[in-house]
């Protein structure tokens, strides 16, 4: 009989393994596939938003603070000595702003400031001794930030972040007055809050209307700015909105198709 060559038995021995083994064992052996392109897509990134920039392509100043939360309604023990508070923080600002400033009615404002605060000073004392209220003589680790912060300025820069101050400060105070004008319910302090709110009521308007002066540009551009962030944020969800639809469209198609 004729000897069958090695090689022609190993061939046969191959072809008889693949013939026995099983369809499931062949395709977990065989390489996976790369994932198709469009998978992807089914799951959108969210889109990160353009950088905002003003009409002549630069950066927007960052937002200015805001002014915290504060409750008018409270007691007059607590008025006095919120207002002395106060008090002291318009005397400290004024008299930097009268030494380093540079506007000219900015000064006059800080000026005016000092003037009628030092009476302020010596008149809420007189009323709250009487009601034995006892008042801060010194500012608060908070108030003194702020006045070294300010500091730091001088000239047509420290105007600006006076006013930007004042425009903090003044609405809080005005509130705080005018709660004390219709409620307080101590007689000495009522007779103080009903002389002072209206010189309180002048230094808010006139600080108004000096910050919508001095800071205009700067107002105009954190207005844009605010409008330009409403924008952009319009046109992220409209577009994370287009990317997702497509993406389901894309993967509706593959399923289709198989």
């Amino acid at each position: 009989m004729q000897r069958t060559a090695p090689s022609l038995m190993l061939i046969a021995s191959a072809l008889a393994f693949l013939l026995t083994s099983s369809p499931a064992q062949a395709q977990s052996d065989a390489p996976s596939a790369p994932a198709a392109a469009g998978d992807a897509a089914a799951e959108p990134a969210s889109i990160e938003p353009k950088p905002l920039l003003d009409e002549n392509g630069n950066p927007f100043p960052e937002p200015r603070p805001k002014a915290p939360d504060f409750n008018a309604e409270i007691a007059a023990t607590r008025f006095a000595e919120l207002a002395m508070a106060d008090v002291l923080m318009e005397l400290a600002l004024g008299q930097l702003v009268k030494q380093n400033g540079e506007t000219k009615s900015v000064r006059d404002y800080a000026h005016r400031i000092v003037t009628n605060h030092t009476a302020i000073q010596l008149i809420l004392a007189k009323s709250a001794a009487a009601s034995g209220v006892t008042l801060p003589t010194d500012l608060t680790p908070e108030q003194m930030q702020v006045l070294e912060r300010l500091s730091a300025f001088s000239g047509e820069a420290l105007d600006r972040e006076y006013l930007w101050e004042q425009s903090l400060r003044q609405p809080r105070t005005m509130a705080m007055y005018r709660w004390q004008y219709d409620n307080c319910d101590d007689d000495k302090l009522k007779v103080f809050v009903v002389g002072t709110t209206p010189i309180i009521q002048v230094h808010t308007r006139i600080a108004d209307e000096l910050h919508k002066k001095v800071n205009a540009q700067e107002i105009r551009l954190l207005e844009l700015r605010v409008e330009a962030e409403r924008k952009a944020e319009q046109e992220r969800k409209q577009a994370e909105a287009q990317a997702a639809a497509d993406a389901a469209a894309k993967k509706s198609t593959r399923k289709f198709k198989k």
